[in-house]
């Protein structure tokens, strides 16, 4: 009897593998042979699902962002604004070892997408979902009407560049934090995201 092969959960693993392997390797390092020793299975095996490297990592970017989606999903409503603002925002900072392989993933994705076209588009909706996530967070902060969409823009000018100015910051944490983890423990970026939430209150 033929072998039965759960597709979605070796594309799974394949992904697990990706991210392990950019998170130590770089974006350049995550070759279809590389991720395909990581995920332990033949290069031949691999090419199955991804033909080259350009799509390993659309399709990975693409399982992070929707991974980042079900956390968001799965959050309670309760507290106070403050605590549902952190923890919308939180979802994007680097504060575990899966959202550092994520962060990691998207900062990679994102420079690749200069010179590779499959990603200009995941860049794009990238950039359009972090702002709906900063003005969902605001929303939380202000108890303002809730974003529905990534094309949900606030009402007044102020609620919009306060969302705007809250995407440059959590940007700017995530980058630091990925790049200089051993100056940004987690505890510190937990505290430095509460502090500045708490002077947009």
């Amino acid at each position: 009897m033929p072998k039965i092969v759960d597709h979605d959960a070796r594309r799974a693993e394949i992904v697990a593998a990706v991210w392990r392997v950019i998170e130590r390797a770089g974006m350049d390092g995550a070759t279809v042979r590389s991720v395909a020793a990581e995920a332990g299975v033949s290069p031949g095996s691999l090419r199955y699902y991804f033909s080259d490297q350009g799509e390993l990592v659309l399709f990975a970017a693409e399982a992070m962002t929707q991974r980042v989606v079900a956390r968001l999903e799965a959050h309670s409503t309760e507290g106070d604004g403050l605590a549902r603002a952190i923890r919308v925002l939180e979802e994007m900072l680097p504060l575990d070892e899966d959202r550092r392989a994520e962060a990691s993933v998207w900062l990679e994705a994102i420079v690749r997408a200069r010179v590779d076209e499959r990603l200009s588009a995941l860049k794009t909706a990238g950039w359009f979902g972090s702002r709906y996530l900063c003005r969902l967070a605001w929303a939380h902060l202000h108890d303002l009407d809730r974003p529905n969409s990534p094309a949900f823009t606030f009402d007044t000018a102020t609620d919009e560049r306060a969302a705007a100015e809250l995407h440059a910051f959590v940007d700017g944490l995530t980058l630091q934090a990925v790049t200089y983890p051993e100056q940004l423990a987690t505890g510190e970026v937990r505290r430095m995201l509460r502090d500045h939430l708490k002077t947009r209150l």
